[in-house]
């Protein structure tokens, strides 16, 4: 094979070149790009991989599989060497979705599945991106699947299977996001003084512990004894996924020590209590937790609440940005909700990070705050709002 390399030519509003394999037969292929500059990026690349002959044989479908399950995810293998970030419970969900990606694109693109990698072009996975779409729709479980796909690709690259990544630079699926709503104080003030809407004593429990700390749903149903301190919790845990099976680092890894209000250490303490002094975590499956807000759904929507429309979406998470949303509402500094809740993307954390480091000591007027918007208080506030 000559060491110059094919020229482009237009066919449509794409470049097309031909090529000589390595048997030898003449053949044409499409550069899927529609700038002569990028096809002529394209067919170098395309064959200089023909002419090295690495990992020809590796199709798309060998490659997806191996994001079917984390202990063969190319990326959390690399992570373990580089000491990057990649979660255990990242990679299971990444798991999940590579087995949705290879099922779409196996209902109708089957040849792009088996094809190898170095002769998939741009086009292909324009085309993978709208038969996402078809299934789904232009929503967030559409986006992940198609940036999956793209990552795809990059970590071929960057592992030698092809020697360009032919999804860079490609737009992601955009999709309109529905407003997360929030539930005022005072209709959580409601719910949490009308006993009679829960189930049973441990759901009231479970739902006083969510709406007053903004624990995380996997970082609640870990939640063990040892963790509580006097009045202070360390959240330093949480299950991977739904199985309840793994126990790994909260989310984003980051451990953090918060005082709990006065509402939230009492059904702390009545929820260990009634776990008989046991050292494993709270004895609830996560389906039986959504039963039970389900539940509590439907009863506190025949009360005279505020905002009726956000509690018609209540889960833990709504609870979760429901006290973000109620402690600024209050007052209080960014920074100092950032710490407690635990954001990661928070804008005022990355500012103050580097020359801030919050005690759980400063984080108790948090802690009063809650009790002073979910207890029902009408003495003055305990704490001082920092300007």
């Amino acid at each position: 094979m000559s060491n110059r390399y094919p020229t482009p030519y237009a066919l449509g509003n794409t470049f097309h070149f031909r090529y000589t394999d390595n048997n030898g037969k003449r053949l044409r292929m499409s550069t899927g790009c529609s700038r002569k500059s990028d096809a002529n990026r394209f067919i170098r690349e395309f064959i200089d991989t023909l002419r090295s002959g690495v990992n020809s044989s590796v199709t798309l479908r060998e490659v997806i599989k191996l994001y079917q399950n984390p202990e063969t995810n190319p990326k959390r293998k690399q992570a373990v060497i580089t000491t990057a970030f990649y979660s255990d419970r990242y990679a299971s969900h990444t798991a999940r979705h590579a087995k949705d990606l290879e099922s779409v694109l196996d209902r109708s693109m089957r040849k792009l599945l088996d094809k190898p990698l170095y002769l998939i072009i741009r086009y292909d996975v324009k085309q993978a991106a709208m038969a996402i779409v078809d299934v789904y729709g232009a929503c967030n479980k559409s986006a992940k699947l198609y940036k999956l796909l793209k990552s795809i690709f990059g970590q071929a690259a960057d592992d030698g299977f092809i020697q360009m990544n032919i999804a860079q630079g490609l737009p992601d699926i955009k999709y309109q996001t529905s407003s997360r709503k929030s539930l005022p104080a005072s209709d959580i003030q409601i719910v949490l003084n009308t006993p009679s809407l829960f189930p049973n004593d441990k759901a009231k429990r479970l739902f006083t512990i969510f709406a007053t700390t903004g624990l995380r749903r996997s970082e609640l149903l870990a939640l063990g004894p040892d963790q509580l301190r006097k009045d202070v919790l360390v959240v330093d845990r949480a299950y991977k996924d739904d199985s309840l099976k793994i126990l790994g680092p909260p989310k984003w890894g980051k451990v953090r020590v918060i005082p709990l209000c006065d509402l939230a250490l009492k059904a702390i303490k009545e929820e260990f209590e009634d776990n008989q002094g046991l050292s494993e975590p709270l004895r609830i499956s996560s389906r039986m937790l959504s039963i039970w807000f389900k539940i509590i759904r439907t009863h506190a929507l025949q009360l005279d609440l505020q905002r009726p429309e956000a509690w018609a979406e209540l889960t833990p998470h709504v609870l979760r940005h429901s006290l973000n949303t109620n402690l600024r509402l209050a007052g209080l500094s960014d920074i100092l909700i950032s710490e407690y809740m635990s954001w990661e993307h928070q804008g005022t954390n990355a500012v103050q990070e580097g020359y801030t480091h919050l005690y759980a000591e400063n984080l108790k007027p948090v802690a009063d705050c809650i009790d002073v918007m979910y207890g029902g208080e009408t003495n003055v506030l305990k704490f001082q709002i920092r300007k």
